[in-house]
């Protein structure tokens, strides 16, 4: 469906959304939930990548959770590597990321994260997953509550600027010394 939308918008405040995902941190995701044929789940994951450069690729607009920058996926060489390739979209008006800061406190989405996507002539979809399985619904009351409370976590997250300079300080401060580590967290 990513590759029919004309938009996304998507709250994530475990992960890196996959479309903005390295292949390292996205290797460490997906081992983390013990897939089997990894390699080929790795590989299509990347491949899904290639909406975002084509002709006229999706608005993509991400809110991650503060939290989505401090859980470290694959080490702390994995991590300055995937908050660098985040900062390479700052410059691309079809992509867009903003932080939900810890301080905003309580806020639209405690019950998990959630895509919103749009399409030029098709209705509006929202995907979401549970623990085994996503789903995807075209309930428009299920639209319209999911694309309300989307407005308000990006009303609640930093600007897009500030968010940017949020992520490359964790970058640096948290992730800049990144010896080898062998793929250990960060405590």
């Amino acid at each position: 469906m990513e590759a029919q939308a004309v938009a996304i918008s998507t709250f994530q405040c475990q992960l890196v959304y996959g479309l903005l995902q390295t292949e390292p941190y996205a290797r460490a995701v997906l081992e983390a939930g013990w897939v089997e044929g990894l390699d080929e789940q790795v590989a299509a994951r990347m491949d899904r990548q290639r909406v975002l450069k084509r002709m006229e690729p999706p608005l993509v607009w991400a809110v991650l959770d503060e939290a989505v920058l401090y859980r470290p996926f694959g080490g702390r060489e994995a991590m300055y590597e995937q908050l660098g390739h985040l900062l390479t979209f700052a410059d691309r008006r079809e992509v867009r990321i903003q932080v939900l800061p810890f301080n905003a406190g309580q806020h639209a989405a405690t019950v998990g994260a959630f895509n919103v996507l749009r399409f030029a002539s098709d209705p509006d979809i929202v995907y979401s997953e549970n623990y085994d399985s996503g789903g995807m619904t075209a309930n428009p009351k299920v639209v319209r509550t999911c694309s309300h409370r989307y407005d308000h976590l990006q009303a609640a997250a930093l600007s897009v600027e500030d968010s940017a300079a949020l992520i490359a300080r964790v970058r640096e401060e948290r992730y800049g010394d990144h010896h080898e580590d062998h793929g250990h967290t960060v405590a």
